[in-house]
């Protein structure tokens, strides 16, 4: 019996509908399956954040076994223990009642103390002079422009309060072991501004070797003065971790004092970190935050 080609034309497209039919319906399922394994109210973009979290830990743990030093694990142990803190789309911006002062110890000026009877008249009139200068030029709006000054003036104020009042440059017992404190920062923190890039571009660093022994030397009296971490001076210890190299401990550190650091200078130094951390994702979104807080870098 000869087939009928009309039927057999038939035949045929009623096979390739149904396998149209069918691999839309495949299609179909997989889209479904795809929606219904995404979390709800997470989008592609968090997703996105939660993998690479993932698979970033995964690396960390693997630095962290395979540490060749206790200072080494204690990084990528800081590291593990941000990113596990981390929820892709939910990093808080700064503290609201940020920055808080309480227990915080301000900054003496030497001319409201009282001279010690030790110390000539004319040596004291001298630091307070010099203290007065340092306030004026070490100051927000033209920290960088006065460095040179400012370094100068706290190198001259730091080697006359340390021998005058020996004793106290290692304590925080007296307001002078303050104000010595104090100095020792500003000293520490303008060294540290001269490794920015529109400072070395203007003021460049003739002598690394001995530009690196002064900055590295008057954070160690500062540390062996303050016998650890004092929330006066922790940007400028968050500073020398970053530095160092230790990012981790750097963000782990700015973190744990949140509260006492001005929001800016929280929100532009972690989103530094993490850009520095290579770590893309926290990145993108601390940035974001910086911008919805009304900072930028030129204000």
């Amino acid at each position: 019996m000869t087939a009928n080609p009309l039927n057999t034309r038939l035949r045929i497209c009623s096979v390739r509908r149904l396998r149209v039919w069918i691999a839309l319906l495949l299609i179909a399922s997989l889209v479904v399956g795809s929606a219904a394994d995404e979390p709800r109210g997470v989008n592609s973009h968090q997703m996105t954040a939660q993998r690479w979290r993932g698979r970033t830990l995964e690396a960390v743990a693997e630095q962290i076994h395979s540490a060749r030093s206790d200072s080494e694990r204690r990084e990528y142990e800081a590291r593990r223990s941000w990113l596990r803190r981390w929820e892709p789309g939910q990093m808080p911006s700064a503290p609201a009642d940020a920055p808080d002062e309480s227990g915080l110890v301000e900054e003496p000026r030497l001319g409201e103390l009282e001279r010690p009877e030790s110390v000539d008249a004319s040596v004291w009139q001298s630091m307070v002079a010099m203290q007065d200068r340092l306030f004026v030029t070490d100051n927000d709006d033209e920290r960088k422009e006065n460095l040179p000054t400012t370094i100068e003036l706290a190198h001259q104020l730091e080697a006359a309060m340390s021998t005058q009042f020996a004793d106290e440059s290692n304590s925080l017992a007296t307001p002078i072991a303050w104000a010595i404190a104090y100095t020792r920062y500003r000293l520490g923190r303008a060294l540290a501004y001269r490794e920015l890039p529109e400072v070395r571009e203007a003021w460049p660093i003739s002598d690394p070797d001995r530009y690196e022994d002064e900055l590295n030397d008057v954070f160690e009296r500062l540390a062996e003065q303050t016998k650890g971490n004092r929330r006066e001076f922790i940007l400028l210890q968050d500073r020398m971790f970053r530095r160092a190299g230790k990012k981790g401990r750097a963000l782990e550190l700015l973190e744990a004092n949140r509260r006492s650091i001005d929001p800016k200078w929280y929100l532009k130094k972690r989103r530094d970190l993490l850009q520095e951390l290579g770590w893309d994702p926290p990145y993108r979104e601390a940035a974001q935050l910086y911008l919805e807080a009304g900072y930028d870098d030129e204000s």
